[in-house]
């Protein structure tokens, strides 16, 4: 095992002798920053592609020019340097990836604000929160910010007009591209110093709207364990091209993207996400890794044309939300991919791994066994062995490393060490005197093989205190009844876990793949 991930690393060039003088003149020159890994991959990759967006590309090379430019203008224009504050509130696209980049190489504290919030939300975090800087994409300005910033603020389409650029794409540069002699040779001294970039954070609790800020320091050790569970188990390495729909602010999606960039892939970008596109860039682009969340998959597979649409894919790696058995199985008939599982939190990072093989013996999707470096614990557990899950890792968001913290997350283990997840300690609802958790309903209604997703929520009611609703969105040739519904749960839950009404319809996803809720 040792010897095929050495092996892995130096196809990879981050141990072989040359490739090791590049990465340290590079950290030398960028600090450990963004810049730093484009620059390097720059070195190896320079004229394969590095970004997708709308069939517009940019090479390694130019995506590295065009980043410098980009910190160029938002360190003389807007006086960012190391320590600012910097929001962000962008789409995926060319100029957004080019805008992280460039504020990590200038050492700013990059804070990637949800474009699902409200207005009233983002006016008070603006309000607050001590901002340098917004850069935001004047669509969401018109739709989630306030007329007056509180802050100093830029769109993306300002900054395109320093660059002469398409706001999306990046295209049209200005001509006066430095070529890869001269930064071999150190002209490029218009920015200032920086050791180390700034931290980034990611807000979360977007699934109750209650939001909170998890940040992480620009470090490469606190890393290693996470990079080294999807080298040996998922063998990322191996797939040349991968489709980010999930977006920046997205743990998921963040991560996902710097991975990619580290090992110079090709990487197909959405800025919302719509299975049919999807599905055609995947074709168009011939995808090989699919990063998703499981309702994103789930709308995937509806599509008729799924199964021929997927054969260019090798691995779909689902995280951010709990994956039902029935998804499971559904990929496995439609698509000769290999499924895997990444379990974890905002907070303590990714933690936990389920393999394809993992995913298909047990009778319940496991979220998997913990990775190297990680201490697990269930805590308060009841007489069906179920408690609350406890973790404690090297890479969790800063003032949480390496201390216990509560995933609020309902689980089980098994005598094999897997973990299966139960529901959240904190959507425990009361019906006529008995807790029940509207997670492990919607885990028994998305097993019905006419089911695509389902979600169940709390309502009022006189007599009981509360009540159990359910939406489900069937699949496209399904005539399903509510009371055909019921016949199929009454077996499986009790008789306060069952709906008491079901409404059938789409259920609106966030842009970052999870369920709305009501």
């Amino acid at each position: 095992m040792v010897a095929s991930m050495l092996k892995t690393l130096a196809k990879l060039h981050f141990i072989t002798p040359r490739g090791l003088f590049r990465l340290v003149r590079c950290f030398m020159r960028e600090g450990i920053t963004l810049m730093a890994i484009v620059r390097f991959a720059a070195s190896y990759y320079k004229d394969d592609c590095a970004l997708v967006f709308r069939r517009q590309r940019k090479t390694y090379l130019e995506l590295y020019e065009f980043s410098r430019r980009v910190a160029i203008v938002l360190q003389d224009e807007y006086g960012i340097k190391q320590r600012s504050n910097v929001g962000v509130v962008c789409k995926n696209n060319i100029v957004s990836s080019a805008v992280l980049i460039a504020l990590s190489r200038l050492g700013a504290n990059i804070r990637l604000l949800n474009t699902d919030l409200s207005m009233q939300k983002l006016t008070e975090m603006l309000s607050q929160g001590e901002f340098d800087l917004v850069i935001y994409d004047e669509e969401m300005a018109n739709r989630c910010l306030p007329s007056v910033l509180p802050c100093k603020g830029v769109s993306t389409e300002q900054l395109s007009n320093y660059l002469n650029i398409n706001t999306l794409t990046g295209e049209k540069i200005l001509s006066d591209r430095q070529d890869a002699a001269s930064e071999e040779n150190g002209a490029d001294g218009k920015l200032s110093k920086v050791w180390r970039g700034g931290s980034f954070s990611v807000l979360t609790g977007g699934s109750s709207g209650k939001f909170k800020e998890a940040s992480r320091s620009s470090s490469i050790a606190q890393f290693l364990p996470p990079l080294y569970a999807l080298l040996n188990n998922i063998r990322i390495q191996d797939n040349e091209s991968v489709l980010i729909a999930l977006p920046f602010y997205h743990g998921f999606g963040l991560s996902t993207f710097i991975v990619s960039l580290a090992m110079g892939k090709k990487i197909c970008l959405m800025n919302h996400f719509d299975a049919n596109e999807a599905l055609a860039t995947i074709v168009e682009e011939r995808v090989e890794a699919l990063p998703v969340v499981p309702a994103m998959l789930s709308r995937l597979l509806q599509i008729e044309s799924a199964s021929d649409g997927l054969q260019s894919v090798k691995s779909i790696i689902c995280g951010g939300d709990r994956l039902d058995k029935n998804l499971v199985e559904t990929a496995q008939k439609m698509a000769n991919v290999q499924l895997y599982n990444l379990y974890g939190t905002s907070e303590a990072g990714f933690f936990l791994l389920a393999t394809h093989e993992d995913l298909l013996r047990f009778d319940d999707a496991t979220i998997g066994k913990p990775i190297c470096g990680v201490n697990c614990e269930v805590r308060d557990v009841n007489n069906e062995g179920v408690g609350v899950l406890w973790v404690k890792t090297n890479w969790a968001m800063i003032g949480r490393k390496n201390i216990w913290q509560s995933t609020g997350d309902l689980v089980a283990r098994n005598s094999e060490g897997f973990f299966f997840f139960k529901g959240r300690n904190d959507k425990m609802v009361v019906c006529g005197g008995e807790n029940v958790y509207p997670e492990n309903v919607e885990q028994v209604l998305n097993a019905h093989p006419s089911i695509v997703n389902s979600l169940v929520y709390a309502v009022a009611d006189v007599q009981f205190g509360q009540v159990l609703h359910a939406q489900v969105e069937k699949t496209n040739d399904s005539s399903l009844t509510e009371e055909e519904i019921l016949q199929w749960v009454r077996p499986q839950l009790s008789r306060a876990e069952i709906p008491h009404k079901i409404v059938f319809g789409e259920i609106k996803m966030l842009s970052t793949g999870k369920k709305q809720p009501f």
